[in-house]
């Protein structure tokens, strides 16, 4: 199963905690970002290779940056480029801000088989949202769900965040509430992360800020977690909860180290154990420079460990030997992660256990520099 990324890096505006390629651009540089994008993706789509590697395409997401930013045309246009991939996919999945949403869009959306809405929300309080510079309202969210709906647009999923600087945990279950009340199958409640050179960085080291502290954002994510699952949610990944049925296909392909092919600048892509890095400055994107970096058999054994750890139900020991012809006990020092309770065996996966989840991190340190065992 192979999944196609495509990046879109500009935004109206920028928010406090975000360190993704993006950036506030006139019309001009969209415009001409967006022919290069699509000379990009018309260029792939004559190589005979990826002719035979596309027939396998599940999913294809449009990401940013803020892709509804983009005009009508501009949209337009991409989905024309995209549309032997759309068409086939199982799951074709745009991000969206919910202030930018007309119907316009939405009859685009449907026109070119992109059912399934991923809307940046965070947080319903207005005074947090104004604290990381996002410019919905909640009325502007519920307009938006209302209005993909009234379309026949129902797969949504809701970004969400805890740990928002001056968050407490009486916020967390106001946004939960409300966050249920508008029923939608999938939900990513994030834990927010202070990225370097963001914004957020700046005013922490300044003191403008603070940020609720650790045991404050576990009573958070165990509350989020505690609530979704009562209301019938699957915690499936570790930031992520849906409906039966709803999830996410594109990001599974991730964490279960499937192929995929990025577009656009500060896109990635893997293929035949070959990491593909397009650069974020758009003028060394124009040039067509791409960083490849070969993947070692044991970096592979690393991120599939790593990755598919995210995962509630874990690694398959089946598949990981369907595909490296070894066993995750054979190739990693895993005694220690047994023995504390941090990892356990059950129906032929290793898996993080339940309430251990929140401490993700300390697994997958196992698995970065070397512990791998030497056969």
């Amino acid at each position: 199963m192979n999944g196609i990324y495509v990046h879109i890096p500009f935004c109206n505006s920028i928010c406090s905690y975000c360190d993704f390629p993006k950036q506030i651009a006139k019309e001009e540089t969209k415009e001409i970002y967006m022919d290069k994008l699509i000379q990009e993706i018309t260029e792939m789509k004559e190589q005979d290779w990826f002719k035979d590697w596309s027939k396998k395409t599940q999913s294809v997401y449009i990401g940013g940056g803020t892709p509804n930013a983009l005009s009508l045309l501009q949209l337009e246009r991409l989905f024309q480029a995209l549309e032997p991939f759309l068409k086939q996919a199982k799951e074709n999945t745009i991000e969206i801000n919910p202030e930018l949403l007309t119907a316009s869009q939405v009859h685009l959306f449907k026109k070119y088989h992109i059912e399934r809405i991923s809307m940046g929300v965070q947080t319903f309080q207005a005074s947090l949202l104004k604290e990381i510079r996002r410019k919905h309202t909640e009325q502007m969210v519920i307009e938006a769900v209302s209005l993909l709906r009234k379309e026949g647009i129902s797969n949504i999923n809701m970004d969400m965040m805890y740990g928002i600087p001056h968050q407490t945990l009486k916020d967390v279950k106001a946004d939960v509430k409300k966050v249920l009340k508008l029923r939608v199958p999938h939900i990513s409640y994030y834990s927010l992360i202070v990225e370097e050179n963001t914004i957020l960085a700046y005013q922490l080291k300044q003191n403008q800020i603070h940020i609720p502290d650790d045991d404050s954002v576990v009573d958070m994510a165990q509350y989020v977690t505690k609530r979704l699952k009562k209301k019938k949610y699957t915690h499936y990944e570790i930031s992520n909860y849906s409906k039966a049925g709803f999830e996410s296909i594109h990001n599974l392909g991730y964490w279960n180290c499937e192929e995929y092919i990025g577009f656009g600048a500060g896109a990635c892509g893997y293929h035949h154990q070959k990491r593909f890095t397009h650069p974020l400055s758009l003028k060394k994107y124009y040039a067509k420079e791409v960083e490849i970096e070969p993947i070692s058999l044991r970096e592979s054994k690393q991120e599939f460990m790593m990755l598919g750890l995210r995962k509630l139900s874990g690694i398959s020991i089946k598949s990981y030997y369907h595909r490296f012809q070894t066993y995750p006990k054979d190739d990693f020092d895993l005694v220690s992660l047994f023995k504390n309770g941090l990892l356990e065996e059950k129906n032929g996966f290793i898996r993080i256990k339940r309430d251990k989840i929140w401490l993700g991190n300390l697994v997958f340190e196992a698995f970065v520099g070397g512990d791998e065992v030497e056969g």
